[in-house]
């Protein structure tokens, strides 16, 4: 990857980069220009050669690898829980986090001025949730975006060997979510808690004017989510919050119209 400075906002990639990034992930490059293209955003330079097509090509291929493995690793789970399995290891968040791990985001060619501090953000944030938050963080959704660049590449200069591409992507995105450790979305968690206890659960969306999302159970506030950026991820901190007050009071044996609320997770 050569050094190139466009203006003050380029990030300037060194001359090492290549031997760095093969370093990391134990793969020697037969074509070096995959991997430069891999790591080069649009914003780069106008009608550049970006990752968008490498990230198309890796996205398909991390799917159909996990899903390979995990048909061999879980021969008795049904078609559901595989494709859940699959998803928490192949979403934006378990991406992003490989992608902090070894610091690809510093191998990026880009004009991107505001990615430093969301990266930054990010790797403050998943120190709460060693494996994953299961929906309480934003991640940016670049740092997924270069890792599934480079499976595309690495699939690509290996002549489309799944085999061999399969041998280098596990190794880096370590460590997958198993069975045992995969967690259940906190929507659906305050949805069969109340369903079980046959309590009534109500979202109330206020998050076009406070971005705030609040659950009520039995019209009793249990719970606040507050994100600005986005209202899903406002949505899941209030089903989170929600279901530790609830699982709280009925371990008080409280009665069901008494539900305190829980203080907002933002």
């Amino acid at each position: 990857m050569n050094q190139i400075t466009l203006n003050d906002e380029t990030h300037i990639v060194p001359e090492r980069s290549v031997e760095e990034v093969e370093k990391i992930i134990a793969y020697k490059f037969k074509n070096p220009n995959l991997l430069q293209q891999a790591f080069t955003h649009s914003s780069f330079e106008e009608n550049c050669a970006s990752y968008e097509r490498l990230e198309y090509v890796g996205d398909a291929v991390l799917n159909l690898l996990i899903a390979t493995a995990h048909y061999l690793d879980y021969p008795d789970l049904p078609p559901g829980k595989l494709t859940r399995l699959r998803a928490a290891n192949v979403d934006t968040e378990k991406l992003a986090r490989v992608a902090i791990k070894y610091n690809l985001h510093d191998y990026l060619r880009h004009k991107k001025p505001l990615l430093k501090g969301q990266v930054e953000g990010f790797r403050n944030a998943i120190m709460e949730y060693p494996l994953h938050s299961t929906g309480l963080i934003d991640p940016p959704k670049v740092l997924a975006d270069i890792v599934e660049s480079l499976i595309g590449a690495i699939y690509i200069d290996c002549n489309f060997s799944m085999d061999t591409t399969w041998k280098v992507v596990k190794n880096f995105l370590r460590p997958l979510i198993t069975l045992e450790k995969l967690e259940i979305h906190p929507v659906t968690k305050i949805n069969e808690l109340c369903q079980k206890n046959g309590l009534k659960v109500e979202f109330v969306d206020s998050w076009g004017e406070t971005g705030e999302v609040e659950v009520h159970v039995n019209g009793k506030i249990v719970g606040k989510g507050k994100f600005s950026g986005k209202k899903i991820i406002a949505q899941n901190r209030a089903a989170h919050n929600a279901y530790y007050q609830v699982v709280t009071n009925l371990s008080k044996e409280k009665t069901t119209d008494d539900y305190p609320c829980d203080e907002t997770q933002s």
